[in-house]
């Protein structure tokens, strides 16, 4: 033993203690350099493909042949061993689970709020179709930005636009919803609170912005949940909602994203609604990044939201969610329960559209008046910048000097404007916006480019407009389980809330018909059913004069005294001779 090496290194010259320091110094870097070339080394074994006896149990597990490698096999391990008993390796896979399968199913790409593109079961859908029919709904189609020819060539205009896409979204939402909604819950006091509510939520406002997004996107949810000790209610985009767990009728569990920011930083809040022992589980993520496009590491919801918890649980039996599909067949993602947009189809013929309104604006350009002058009438000038002499006409001067000419036809100036195409132009949108129709379930003539509006009969309706009747009653139809689904929602949370008292209830949603029929046809139809004997004459005059039974009551006595003065005859049966109490509708 060298007994240099027990001397304390308070105790030794500087010189010896630099020494000292090193040799420790240069052991500790070739550990590290050991350790790292371990990590390596390790790294490169893990890379490898798994063995032949290895890669047929893989095999039978279902594996990917792209994925057998020795990580894989290590992975499978620790698999095999946890399901067989050992505690150890389950601790260890709940331990991966818990940390990794948090960050895949919430993995919604910030903003757009999609899943990565190799989420299991979403191909693409969200970051392919839905952002793809988000950009035509807004306008910003892929085509159209025009590369330029010519002179020009290398650089791009923006074609004018018809965003045929919204207007035909925006179409389908007030055809399905206009305000003409009944809603029935059994008793007085839930039939208050629940107009109250909707009132209260902006539900009449905020609804007919969120189904035009549904049929651009393909669906939408209505969310329920209890803030400050009341019911509120959430209008979420198709986009921001992916589903975890289905049946043949709903969606009964799903994930919800909302991104926001606060200083510097981005946040992604995202709640996952379950079900658990027959109740409804919601879990709260929250993740923080720097970076606008990137998820980032997971915080303390408090961080972002200091009254809110990471987990809530509600004591019903109702989701706390509604998810609305269009009645559109999803023929892209088979396998996932979401809906596609109304025009998913039909994008070759919204670009035909935008194609010939782009020609029908650029007609005004190209052929707005040009005018040939004799080279005689054009003036010079000397570029006071390059000293140059260049020609020109200005064609905004109101007085030209006369020039001398050998002949007086020099002088003359000639019109060369051409005619403008704006029939063609509009017959051939016109017959694209039909074709467009036909795509998407609506009667002829639903869109279209130059048709004058007016207020049609019921038989102009039933015979013009019968395929959009169809469409729109099958739209209703999953709208009244849509709002149905909604209303259960509230009430369950209103009693947990205290707002309504605790009672069993049944919604029920009807739509009215919202055929518009005008004057002269509504009274021709109350006459016929007077005259049948299928009508009573007060009914007809409150469905006429839009009036309560009362004031009806009045009219007819006022009518009977009349005819009795005139002697007028019930010839059309809306009106009597003489009043006889016997008459039906005679008061």
């Amino acid at each position: 033993m060298n007994e240099k090496n027990l001397t304390p290194f308070s105790e030794r010259s500087v010189s010896e203690a630099r020494e000292a320091g090193s040799k420790d110094g240069k052991a500790s870097g070739e550990t590290r350099r050991r350790k790292k070339d371990m990590k390596q080394k390790m790294k490169a074994l893990l890379e490898l493909p798994a063995a032949a006896n290895d890669r047929e149990q893989l095999e039978a597990l279902g594996i990917s042949p792209d994925d057998m490698d020795n990580e894989m096999v290590l992975v499978m391990s620790m698999f095999l061993s946890a399901a067989q008993g050992d505690t150890k390796a389950f601790d260890r896979v709940i331990q991966i689970l818990g940390k990794d399968i948090a960050h895949e199913e919430l993995a919604l790409k910030k903003r757009e709020l999609k899943l990565k593109e190799e989420f299991p079961g979403d191909n693409g859908f969200y970051s392919g179709y839905m952002d793809r029919w988000q950009d035509i709904y807004e306008g910003r189609p892929k085509w159209r930005e025009v590369k330029r020819a010519g002179l020009n060539r290398g650089t791009v205009r923006q074609m004018n636009m018809l965003n045929t896409a919204k207007i035909l979204c925006d179409e389908f939402s007030h055809k399905c919803f206009a305000e003409q909604v009944d809603i029935t819950c059994g008793a007085k006091e839930y039939d208050d609170f629940i107009l109250d509510f909707l009132c209260r939520e902006g539900f009449w406002k905020n609804i007919p912005r969120l189904l035009s997004s549904a049929f651009a996107q393909g669906g939408c949810v209505l969310r329920e949940y209890i803030s400050s000790g009341k019911v509120k209610l959430s209008y979420v985009e198709g986009r921001q909602f992916y589903p975890l767990k289905w049946d043949n009728r709903d969606i009964t569990e799903g994930i919800f994203g909302t991104a926001s920011a606060k200083g510097k930083y981005y946040y992604t809040l995202f709640e996952k609604h379950s079900v658990k022992d027959d109740d409804i589980l919601v879990e709260c993520f929250l993740f923080k990044s720097s970076d606008p496009n990137a998820l980032g590491d997971q915080v303390a919801v408090s961080e972002l939201y200091p009254d809110m918890g990471d987990t809530f649980t509600y004591a019903i039996d109702t989701p706390l969610f509604q998810y609305f599909k269009p009645d559109f067949p999803n023929n892209i993602p088979l396998e996932l329960p979401l809906g596609i947009s109304c025009f998913a189809n039909c994008e070759d013929t919204l670009k035909a559209l935008d194609v010939a309104f782009d020609s029908f604006a650029r007609e005004f350009i190209l052929g707005k008046k040009r005018i040939i002058v004799p080279s005689s009438c054009i003036r010079t000038v000397v570029n006071p910048e390059t000293g140059k002499t260049e020609r020109y006409f200005d064609a905004d001067d109101e007085v030209y000097q006369a020039l001398k000419c050998d002949e007086d036809k020099d002088l003359k100036i000639t019109d060369n404007t051409v005619t403008l195409r704006i029939q063609e132009h509009v017959d051939g949108i016109n017959a694209l916006l039909n074709i467009l129709c036909f795509q998407v379930g609506l009667s002829p003539g639903s869109l279209s480019f130059d048709k004058a509006g007016g207020v049609k009969t019921a038989t102009e309706v039933v015979s013009e407009e019968n395929k959009t009747a169809v469409t729109i009653r099958c739209q209703k139809n999953l709208l009244v389980e849509f709002i149905e689904g909604m209303c259960r929602a509230v009430l369950k949370l209103a009693q947990i809330t205290g707002e309504v008292p605790r009672g069993d209830f049944e919604v029920t949603v009807a739509f009215k018909d919202s055929v518009v029929i005008d004057d002269n046809t509504l009274i021709a139809n109350n006459i016929s059913l007077v005259t049948a004997g299928l009508k009573s004459k007060i009914s007809a005059i409150m469905e006429v004069m839009k009036c309560d039974e009362e004031a009806a009551k009045r009219e007819l006595e006022r009518i009977n005294a009349e005819s009795a003065v005139l002697g007028v005859s019930d010839g059309d049966g809306f009106v009597t001779s003489g009043g006889d109490a016997g008459d039906k509708g005679t008061v």
